[in-house]
C-alpha cells in the first residue's frame, strides 16, 4: 500500500510540475535559438520574474507594475489571493509562464504537509539553474505579501497589515525554502569539486 501511496504522490509529482523541467533545460540552449525579437521578449520576462514589488531607493518607494496591478484590480487580486491556493493552478501558470504568480501559488502551498514541501522545494530547485531562486522568491514574497487578505486590508489604496504574525509565518517558509536551495547549491558544489 506504501508504495502505492509514494507512486501516486510521484506521478502527480510528474504531471504538474514537469514543465518546470521541460523549460528549464530549454532555456540552457535558448540564446541560440531565438532572434532579436525573441531575445528581448525573454529578457523582459526574466527581469519581470526577478523585479522586486517594493524597492526603498534613497527617500523613495517604488513599486513594480505587478505590485500597482495587484493593487488597482479586484479582480486580478481574488485570482492571486484564492481562498485556496492549489497545485493544479500552480502549474497551470507554469505551463503559461506566469512563474511570477506561480512562485507565489508554490510559497502559499508549501506548508501544506510533508509530501507538498517536496514537491514544492523539487520544483524550486528545477527553475535554480535558470534564476537565482532565493532572490526569486524574496522578491515575490515582497511583491504580493503586503496585499494578501490573510495579512492585509487595503484602505485608500494602500494595504494595511493587520496580521503581522501570519505575515511573519509565511517570511518563515520563504526563509525555509531558500536555506534549501542554499543547501542544494552547496551540495552540488561539493560534487563538482570532487569529479
Amino acid at each position: 500500500m506504501y508504495f502505492f501511496i509514494k507512486m501516486k504522490n510521484i506521478l502527480s509529482f510528474l504531471i504538474w510540475f514537469s514543465p518546470i523541467f521541460i523549460s528549464a533545460q530549454d532555456i540552457n540552449n535558448l540564446e541560440a535559438k531565438l532572434s532579436k525579437e525573441e531575445s528581448a521578449n525573454v529578457l523582459k520576462w526574466y527581469l519581470e520574474i526577478t523585479e522586486k514589488g517594493i524597492e526603498k531607493i534613497g527617500d523613495s518607494v517604488i513599486y513594480s507594475k505587478e505590485f500597482i496591478k495587484v493593487l488597482n484590480d479586484e479582480n486580478y487580486r481574488s485570482f492571486i489571493f484564492p481562498k485556496e491556493y492549489n497545485r493544479e493552478v500552480a502549474a497551470y501558470l507554469i505551463d503559461n509562464k506566469n512563474l511570477k504568480q506561480a512562485f507565489w501559488y508554490l510559497i502559499n502551498i508549501y506548508p501544506q504537509n510533508e509530501d507538498t514541501k517536496k514537491i514544492v522545494i523539487q520544483s524550486v530547485i528545477a527553475y535554480d539553474k535558470v534564476f537565482k531562486m532565493d532572490e526569486v522568491l524574496v522578491n515575490t514574497f515582497y511583491t504580493y505579501s503586503f496585499m494578501d487578505p490573510e495579512i492585509s486590508v487595503v484602505k485608500d489604496g494602500k494595504p494595511e497589515i493587520v496580521r503581522p504574525d501570519i505575515l511573519e509565518a509565511k517570511l518563515a517558509n520563504v526563509k525555509e525554502m531558500v536555506a534549501y536551495i542554499v543547501k542544494y547549491r552547496k551540495q552540488q558544489e561539493i560534487k563538482k569539486k570532487s569529479k
